[in-house]
């Protein structure tokens, strides 16, 4: 159980770190909204993890943090998702959203682009 306790983790540090730089205090407290609690050290070795043994390009920024490139997660755009209609799994003809969560008092979303078969971020309006 541990195993898979720990791909989830590192799964969803490369999902968080795909968006944009975070700091390891955003990374464990993103962590903490999925009741997972580690420490700075195993945050530590799992971002080394990622990069050494998993082949991800880290990026690590002063005053910014770390990010990653992940070529399944486009970058933001300007998509904005009616409100209404922002329920994990509604589904229309180009996307299905996949999660939804809020961050710094605005609520994003998670898509996957039925298209291209990529995962995009947006913001909900």
């Amino acid at each position: 159980m541990a195993f898979i306790e720990g791909i989830s983790r590192l799964q969803r540090i490369v999902d968080f770190i795909s968006i944009d730089f975070r700091s390891k205090k955003e990374i464990m407290a993103y962590l903490r909204e999925y009741n997972t609690i580690i420490s700075y050290k195993t945050l530590e070795r799992d971002l080394k993890q990622i990069k050494e043994e998993l082949g991800f390009d880290l990026e690590y920024k002063r005053n910014l943090g770390y990010r990653c490139e992940n070529e399944n997660v486009l970058q933001s755009n300007s998509l904005a998702i009616d409100s209404s209609f922002c329920k994990v799994g509604y589904e229309n003809e180009l996307y299905i959203i996949l999660n939804v969560f809020t961050y710094n008092g605005k609520t994003y979303c998670n898509c996957l682009d039925k298209r291209i078969k990529k995962v995009f971020l947006t913001i909900m309006k």
